[in-house]
């Protein structure tokens, strides 16, 4: 028989007599809160962008590496790279940022092969906004909700996974003069402050 779930459903992640491969209850809520907790996370953080801004999580990610790249620019491949999107995925967003002209494609000068994505004034002003709305959206829909202690006991827990954590991400001190250009203090964004362009969507 498969053991019931707290609210009385069956739990599809613990075995019965067929003889699935399963985890105990306290495993499945630990693995499966963290994926559905990213799901609605995530949704809701895309709504609430697109909803102010019409962008999306990777878009939002994409114009803050550009706003934290020496000239605001970069190449699409290393773009790619950063945000760990394809080529293809980074191409079709640059497309969409183009045609509103907060982003604009030049050829790379070292390397005829190689297309730079140039982020415009409009959209220096764009990403310092929609890097401000995605900051505050999280602190109140995730950092805000945890427990004293529980931020550095997660932080804890998924260096195991991901030993790099907010390092991984491209930090340069421009991004920093672009909050405070826009008027935010980087006192209110505690370690995003410090990795402005990570957004959690892909």
């Amino acid at each position: 028989m498969t053991d019931p779930a707290p609210d009385g459903k069956a739990c599809p992640f613990v075995a019965g007599d067929i003889g699935l491969a399963s985890w105990t209850d306290a495993e499945a809520d630990a693995w499966i809160g963290l994926i559905e907790s990213h799901k609605r996370l995530t949704r809701a953080l895309d709504g609430e962008l697109e909803a102010r801004h019409g962008l999306t999580l990777s878009s939002v990610e994409l114009l803050g590496r550009l706003a934290a790249a020496p000239g605001h620019q970069l190449r699409l491949s290393r773009l790619a790279t950063e945000a760990g999107l394809s080529l293809s995925r980074v191409s079709r967003i640059v497309d969409v940022l183009e045609a509103r002209g907060v982003i604009r494609r030049q050829a790379c000068p070292s390397d005829a092969r190689a297309v730079e994505a140039h982020l415009t004034d409009a959209g220096l002003a764009l990403a310092r906004d929609a890097q401000a709305t995605h900051v505050a959206s999280v602190r109140a829909r995730f950092l805000d909700r945890l427990a004293p202690g529980e931020a550095q006991a997660l932080a804890k827990v998924f260096r195991r996974f991901s030993p790099e954590g907010a390092g991984a991400c491209t930090v340069y001190r421009g991004a920093l003069r672009g909050l405070i250009a826009s008027g935010h203090s980087t006192d209110e964004y505690g370690s995003a402050a410090r990795c402005p362009v990570i957004t959690g969507g892909r």
